[in-house]
């Protein structure tokens, strides 16, 4: 399925990601299909990872989606 989404790449994107606690899909940047976290809402962010959930993913190396609350939803 093809879906459109947000990538979250500066700090703004993941702060209102985490101010509005939607829940954000992880994937590895070199395999664009390969989704880690199916969405979980974002707990803690600095320059080098994000925490979502209980786990930190490196930002070089991971994507953070947001998709759109239709697709959230069903």
């Amino acid at each position: 399925m093809d879906y459109t989404y947000k990538v979250l790449q500066s700090d703004l994107d993941l702060l209102a990601a985490a101010l509005s606690e939607i829940p954000v899909a992880v994937a590895v940047k070199e395999y664009e299909d390969d989704i880690l976290e199916d969405g979980d809402r974002i707990r803690e962010y600095t320059p080098n990872s994000v925490r979502i959930g209980g786990l930190s993913y490196c930002r070089k190396l991971y994507e953070f989606r947001a998709y759109p609350a239709d697709i959230r939803q069903s």
